[in-house]
């Protein structure tokens, strides 16, 4: 199998290579041309407390490795607010000006909305499925834009601050970028930290100190975004400087955020064990599993499925993704009396866990709950993690 490479990263906001290494782990991951293992490490800058991945795959790598994933499936509900996108939007759209969008996949219901907002909508995406011609920013013209957007996204890349100059380059002058990335403030919260593609784990403060530096001033701020896990951030190309003070007690606060996010990857585990013992307990009787995540990887680590276990997930596109552990992958329609006569239900995809649930009722009249449903990645109360 092979393994994603990585080579060492310095401090994006100050140049700093004084890190506190914090967390590491590996994850097997599924692509188009194979399975693969990506390790992850994450580190805090003792200098200025931005929180980020180092040693971090290459540029290069990252961007090989999205061109080469599946394109986002959007067949069972969206992960994200599209209403809550456009109230942001409809304050700064200009009727007859350009919009782009870095990173949104295949154009859908948020871009038909999105079109009475602008004269001109752009959409760029690295992935080779999303069938774009203008894979990137720089494929823009100087001074083109009026208004970029990209939604968690500049988590994933590796040159954040180059990645930021070529934004400012393509927007006009006096152009907004609207930005949502997770916010490290949360992950006491959830398990974003276990997300391994992210690189960059953000606060107001790390955010606003690399985009000055490159010219986008901070205009708005705001937990009111398309996802419960992140921030809205809105930048104006234009000057303006950060003072150094702006970092007082960042470092101490980024290790707590990392370490209440440890806390819920280990509770996380916890629930995994236990979800384990009740598989085995129901021995030959018909259980369901849905979602191909790296949640149902860390389920099914050193651990044998019976014939009686199917595993199922709304994209066609994964049914091949469990293929080195000898699992082929089913969609929902093709299980359905599988699932109607399932004594648990466990769904390793949590954002969609609702959708799931109303659809097993609608196609097999099966309602799953108590102890007969088990959410990984859930808090005791239900709330969702990831």
């Amino acid at each position: 199998m092979e393994e994603i490479k990585l080579q060492p990263r310095v401090c994006e906001v100050c140049g700093g290579v004084n890190l506190e290494y914090v967390w590491s782990s590996v994850a097997t991951v599924a692509r188009t041309s194979g399975v693969l293992r990506f390790p992850y490490s994450i580190s805090v800058c003792r200098n200025c407390g931005f929180c980020f991945n180092s040693p971090c795959p290459s540029s290069s790598d990252l961007v090989s490795y999205y061109a080469d994933g599946p394109p986002g499936f959007k067949g069972i509900g969206l992960p994200y607010s599209i209403d809550a996108r456009l109230t942001v939007l409809q304050q700064y759209s200009v009727p007859n000006g350009v919009y782009a969008e870095i990173g949104g996949d295949q154009p859908d219901e948020f871009h038909r909305r999105c079109a009475p907002l602008f004269g001109t909508l752009l959409n760029l995406d690295i992935n080779d499925s999303s069938g774009e011609e203008k894979k990137t920013i720089i494929d823009l013209a100087e001074n083109s834009l009026d208004v970029l957007a990209h939604y968690d996204v500049l988590e994933h890349v590796a040159d954040v601050r180059d990645f930021l100059s070529a934004c400012y380059r393509a927007l006009k002058p006096g152009g907004f970028m609207i930005c949502e990335v997770p916010d490290i403030r949360l992950y006491p919260r959830n398990l974003l930290l276990q997300e391994y593609e992210h690189v960059n784990h953000f606060s107001t403060t790390t955010l606003s100190a690399i985009t000055s530096q490159v010219g986008l001033n901070p205009v708005e701020f705001s937990h009111i975004c398309s996802r419960p896990y992140g921030f809205l951030a809105v930048f104006q190309k234009g000057n303006i400087n950060i003072p150094k003070s702006f970092f007082k007690d960042e470092f101490i606060d980024a290790l707590a955020c990392v370490h209440g996010g440890i806390m819920q990857i280990k509770r996380c585990d916890e629930h995994i064990k236990l979800v384990r013992q009740q598989i085995r307990l129901l021995g030959e009787k018909k259980i369901t599993i849905w979602g191909v995540t790296d949640l149902l990887r860390s389920l099914l680590a050193d651990f044998e499925l019976s014939e009686s276990i199917l595993v199922v997930d709304s994209d066609p596109g994964r049914k091949f993704h469990l293929k080195d552990l000898g699992v082929t992958v089913l969609q929902p329609k093709d299980a359905t009396e599988h699932i109607k006569y399932s004594e648990l239900l466990v769904i390793c995809a949590p954002r969609y866990c609702l959708e799931i649930v109303n659809w097993v009722a609608q196609k097999t009249a099966k309602k799953f709950s108590g102890s007969e449903l088990q959410v990984i990645g859930s808090s005791p109360s239900g709330e969702t993690l990831r």
